[in-house]
C-alpha cells in the first residue's frame, strides 16, 4: 500500500528547516539531529521515509503487517528500476539487502543511519546510486514499535547519549530479538511475512551493547561460518567477512567482532557469538540467508555510533552489489548441500583449543577505580591507558549433539499455533485424507526440570533427556505429512526436533503432554489388576520376584498395585510422548 496520504506531523517543521528538492543532489532532504544527541521518534522517523518516498520515484514506504501495538509495521524499499514487488525482483535477478532497526528501541543509531543512508543513496551522494543496478535495499524503519513509543530519559540507564529513547521491550512486554521462532508477538508475524516476500540474500540488524569498554565505536556479530553448509561457510570465512573488516579498517570508524568474553579480561581472549533461531540472525541463517548484527559501544558519542553505522551500510552494501551474483549462487548451493545431509546438528560446543589471533585496542582494567556514586571501589576500564594488543579470538565451534534426518515428520493438528508458524514460514506439506495408521520413531521426554523463572512469556525447557521409540501411531484425516528435504530443512529440522536450541517443545507449545491424564486408584484397580496378572504372567513372575527381593515393596499394597499399572497395557503410553512423528525409509 502506497502512503502518500501520511500526514505531517507537527514538529516535523522545527526537525526538517530548509527541506531541499530532490533535484537538488547536494543538499540532504531529510535533517537529523545526531549531532545533537537526539533520535528521532516513530512519527518523525515515518515521516521523514515519507518525505523521501515523495521525493523519489525509485523509493516506496508501505505497511508490511501490523505490531502488537494496533500500529502498522513499515518497510521502505528502493529499487532503481521502480520494480517494488518482491516477486518481479527476485526474478530480475537482483540481489536484496534486508535492514532491520529499532528493535530495541533504547538503541537506536540504525534508525538515524538508515534515514542518512536512504537518503544519499537516492540522491546518488558520492555515486552510491550505482549500487542500485544489482541490489534493492528493503529496511525497517522501526521494528519494535511499541517500545519506540514508549519513549523516556530514563529507559537506557547504561547511556548518557542519545538523551531520549524507546523502551527495549514491545508493547506486550516482549524482547522481540528473542521472538523470532516462537513468534509470539504479532511484530515477528510481520516480520516472518517480510522476510519470506523479499527472501533477503544479505540480512542486518542494528543494535547497541552495554558490555565491555574498548576503544572500538562499533563491533559485529558477523553470520558464523559454522553454521552454514560448506558452500557459505568458506565464503563468509575466506572473502566476505575479511572484507568487512578490512573495508572497515579503511575508513574512519574501524571493526572487530563484538567483545564476548572467554576470560573477564578481553586481553585474555574472546569468543565469536553463535545465535541461536530466537535471534534474528540465527533465525536468518535457517534459511541460508546471510545474516548480521552490528553492536555499537554505548560508551562512544552518539554522533560516532550513528556515523560509524553508516559507514557500515556503505560498505555492505557496496560489497552485496559487487558479489550479489555470487552470493545468490552460494545460497542456492548450500541449499542443496543442507538436502542431501545425512545428520543435522542440534547443538553446538565451543572449540577451546582452536583459536586465531586478532589485534585489539582496549584499556587496561582497574580494579582499584573509586566510584564517584558510592565511594567504594570498584572494576572498571582505565581510558587515560589504552593498549594495543595481540589477543586470542575463540570462534570454532563443532557439533555437540546430532540427529539423523528424517524423511518425514507428521505434526498433528491438535496443535494449531504450532501449524500455524509453520505456514508462516512457508513449509510445504500436505494434508492426511483419511485417518490412518503410521509407523513411527517417537520421543519420550524425561529427566524434565522445570525453570523457576519465566523467560520471553514462556517457562523454556532447558534440561531434560529423550529416549526413542518404534511404534504404530494413528494420525487422523488433516493431520500434516511435511516432507523435510524442501527450503525450510533447517527450520523444520529446528522446530520440530525437541532437543533443539529454540524447538517448538522448548518453547512450551507441546507442555500438554506432560499431563497425566489417567490414573489408578489402589483399590478401584484391584479387580482389574487381578485380571491383568492372569493375563500376563510374565508380568506376575516379575512382581513375585520383587516381592522376594524387597520386603519393603512387599509390604506395601499401593507399591506392587504401581507396579502392575506401570508395567501393563493399563499406563497411558501417551504421557510425555513428544507428538511429532518421524518417517524414515530405513529406521534407524
Amino acid at each position: 500500500m502506497h502512503l502518500k496520504y501520511f500526514p505531517f506531523i507537527l514538529g516535523m517543521a522545527l526537525l526538517l528547516p530548509g527541506l531541499a528538492t530532490a533535484a537538488d543532489p547536494e543538499e540532504r532532504l531529510v535533517k537529523l539531529r545526531y549531532e545533537e544527541n537526539y533520535s528521532p521518534t516513530w512519527e518523525e522517523t515515518i515521516g521523514m521515509f515519507r518525505l523521501l518516498d515523495e521525493a523519489y520515484k525509485e523509493a516506496v514506504l508501505v505497511e508490511a503487517g501490523m505490531t502488537d501495538c494496533g500500529k502498522p509495521l513499515h518497510t521502505f524499499i528502493i529499487s532503481s528500476d521502480r520494480t517494488f514487488d518482491p516477486a518481479k525482483v527476485k526474478a530480475s535477478g537482483k540481489t536484496v539487502l534486508l535492514v532491520n532497526n529499532g528493535i530495541h528501541p533504547g538503541e537506536p543509531e540504525g534508525i538515524d543511519a538508515s534515514l542518512l543512508f536512504a537518503g544519499d543513496l537516492l540522491r546518488n551522494h558520492q555515486n552510491m546510486g550505482r549500487w542500485l543496478e544489482e541490489v534493492v535495499v528493503v529496511i525497517i524503519p522501526v521494528y519494535n514499535i511499541g517500545g519506540a513509543l514508549n519513549r523516556s530519559a530514563y529507559n537506557r540507564s547504561g547511556q548518557a547519549t542519545p538523551y531520549e529513547t524507546g523502551f527495549r521491550g514491545n508493547a506486550a512486554n516482549l524482547d522481540l530479538n528473542r521472538d523470532f521462532t516462537k513468534c509470539d508477538s504479532e511484530n515477528a508475524r510481520s516480520f516472518t511475512q517480510i522476510f519470506h516476500q523479499w527472501d533477503p540474500d544479505v540480512f542486518l540488524d542494528t543494535h547497541t551493547t552495554n558490555g565491555s569498554d574498548h576503544q572500538y565505536c562499533i563491533t559485529l556479530i558477523p553470520p558464523h561460518p559454522d553454521q552454514y553448509p560448506p558452500a557459505l561457510s568458506r565464503f563468509l570465512d575466506r572473502e566476505m567477512l575479511p572484507a568487512l573488516y578490512t573495508g572497515m579498517k579503511q575508513g574512519e570508524y574501524e571493526l572487530i567482532p563484538y567483545v564476548d568474553w572467554f576470560y573477564e579480561d578481553a586481553r585474555s581472549g574472546i569468543v565469536g557469538t553463535f545465535e541461536s533461531p530466537r535471534y534474528s540472525i540465527g533465525y536468518s541463517g535457517l534459511f541460508h540467508s546471510l545474516g548480521m548484527i552490528t553492536e555499537n559501544l554505548i560508551y562512544k558519542p552518539f554522533p560516532d555510533r550513528v556515523k560509524s553505522v553508516y559507514q557500515f551500510l556503505t560498505l555492505l552494501t557496496g560489497y552485496t552489489a559487487e558479489n550479489g551474483k555470487k552470493i545468490r549462487e552460494l545460497r542456492e548451493e548450500a541449499l542443496r548441500e543442507t538436502m542431501e545431509a545425512r545428520e543435522f546438528p542440534l547443538s553446538w560446543r565451543l572449540d577451546s583449543t582452536s583459536w586465531q589471533m586478532i589485534e585489539f585496542k582496549g584499556y587496561e582494567m582497574d580494579e582499584q577505580q573509586v566510584s564517584a556514586v558510592t565511594g567504594v571501589a570498584r572494576k572498571g576500564y582505565d581510558r587515560s591507558r589504552p593498549y594495543t594488543d595481540s589477543i586470542r579470538y575463540y570462534n570454532k565451534y563443532v557439533p555437540a549433539e546430532s540427529v539423523p534426518v528424517p524423511d518425514y515428520y507428521v505434526v498433528p493438528q491438535a496443535w494449531k499455533p504450532v501449524l500455524e508458524r509453520m505456514a508462516l514460514n512457508r513449509i510445504q506439506h500436505t494434508k492426511l485424507l483419511r485417518d490412518t495408521v503410521i509407523r513411527v520413531t517417537v520421543d519420550y521426554i524425561e529427566d524434565l526440570k522445570g525453570a523457576v523463572r519465566p523467560y520471553n512469556g514462556h517457562y523454556y525447557h532447558d534440561s531434560f533427556t529423550t529416549r526413542s521409540e518404534v511404534q504404530e501411531i494413528r494420525f487422523y484425516a488433516g493431520d500434516w505429512l511435511v516432507p523435510v528435504r524442501q527450503k525450510g530443512m533447517r527450520y523444520i529440522i529446528e522446530m520440530l526436533e525437541p532437543k533443539a536450541n529454540d524447538s517448538f517443545f522448548r518453547w512450551n507449545f507441546y507442555d500438554s503432554v506432560l499431563d497425566q491424564r489417567e490414573y489408578f486408584s489402589p483399590y478401584g484397580f484391584e479387580e482389574n489388576a487381578l485380571r491383568t496378572l492372569t493375563e500376563l504372567p510374565e508380568l506376575k513372575k516379575e512382581l513375585e520376584k520383587r516381592r522376594s527381593a524387597d520386603p519393603a515393596f512387599a509390604a506395601s499394597h499401593n507399591a506392587q498395585m504401581a507396579f502392575i499399572y506401570n508395567n501393563s497395557p493399563w499406563f497411558e503410553k501417551s504421557w510425555r510422548r513428544y507428538p511429532v512423528g518421524r518417517i524414515f525409509s530405513s529406521q534407524p
